[in-house]
């Protein structure tokens, strides 16, 4: 069973009967010239309709144009068609030469349209399911083209097919070509169809998969040409720089000077303060416990190896804190600290 979880194709933008009517008169006005549907396509674009050369070509020519045979194969020309793929393979020039006045585009949209709804049948038939229109239209067209293409023919963009999937699916069309719907099949042919179900679902995601890497590669490719010459730009922008300042007699390369600001840290105030509040510290320990009030000064700086271990915390403090009492009067201790 095809796997049904394959992206769907893009759902087209169908024609207004003002694009036809506009696309008639571009095709009268352009046709003998030369790029003619190039210039088509821009002039519809200048309208507001986004179409290519491709599908304005189409368009004209399987719609519009009446000077060709559009109706519907009959079960002749549908034979008649069969036979001529047996011989020139998709060259659709060539068959359509040889059909009833109809365009090459015409005879190839007809005939994979039939081979799909051939195959759609077929897989409601042999799975017994009312999905069988989303399976066939997730199947990519390149992949039945590729199935029905000329075996001589050398093209790149066709997907290898293995010659005995190849057979099996051009014979399934084949015998059933005249399919109705609601027709049973045979044993052998849902075996057949289950088969070539699980083949053509495989290939169907490797083109996908290989499809997207292409797209990856190319945007990959794409951005690294538009980073390369967005360089050489700039690149030439600073060399046309440079010679101007040549010309001007500047300086080339100038760097500018920046100003570093530090915070400015006031040590000695600090300091300052610091010694004021245990100054005020003591006093007040001093009068809570009904002492003489004494000054202390504190020489910071001023520091001796201890003896041992056990005593340097005490004679730290006998050689760092020295007592002045009140009645020396001894101010200039005080305020040159």
């Amino acid at each position: 069973m095809l796997n049904q979880s394959l992206p769907q194709s893009k759902k087209r933008i169908s024609w207004t009967d003002d694009e036809d009517k506009l696309l008639k008169q571009f095709v009268h006005k352009y046709q003998n010239e030369r790029l003619g549907w190039k210039k088509i396509s821009q002039s519809l674009k200048k309208q507001g309709y986004n179409r290519n050369t491709k599908a304005c070509r189409e368009r004209f020519f399987n719609h519009l144009d009446n000077t060709y045979n559009k109706s519907e194969l009959t079960q002749l020309e549908l034979d008649k068609l069969f036979e001529l793929i047996k011989i020139h393979g998709n060259k659709w020039t060539c068959i359509a030469e040889e059909l009833n006045h109809r365009t090459d585009q015409d005879i190839k949209n007809k005939f994979y349209a039939h081979v799909k709804k051939v195959f759609r049948r077929l897989l409601k038939a042999s799975f017994q399911t009312t999905e069988s229109s989303m399976i066939t239209a997730k199947l990519q067209p390149l992949l039945i083209s590729s199935i029905f293409c000329y075996e001589n023919e050398i093209d790149q963009k066709q997907i290898q097919i293995q010659d005995d999937m190849r057979e099996l699916f051009k014979s399934l069309i084949r015998q059933n070509k005249s399919i109705q719907i609601g027709e049973k099949i045979n044993e052998e042919t849902k075996e057949r169809v289950k088969q070539i179900s699980v083949y053509l679902q495989k290939e169907n995601q490797v083109y996908l998969q290989n499809k997207i890497i292409r797209k990856q590669k190319k945007l990959k490719t794409k951005k690294k040409h538009t980073s390369s010459k967005i360089k050489f730009v700039y690149n030439e922008f600073q060399q046309q720089k440079i010679l101007n300042k040549i010309q001007k007699k500047q300086p080339i390369f100038v760097s500018a000077l920046k100003k570093l600001d530090f915070q400015y840290l006031d040590f000695y105030a600090n300091f300052a303060n610091a010694q004021n509040q245990l100054f005020q510290d003591k006093i007040f320990e001093q009068a809570s416990l009904c002492q003489p009030y004494q000054i202390t000064s504190i020489n910071p700086f001023v520091w001796q190896q201890p003896s041992n271990k056990t005593e340097s915390n005490y004679q730290l403090e006998q050689t760092s804190i020295a007592y002045i009492h009140s009645d020396s009067y001894n101010y200039s201790t005080l305020w040159n600290i």
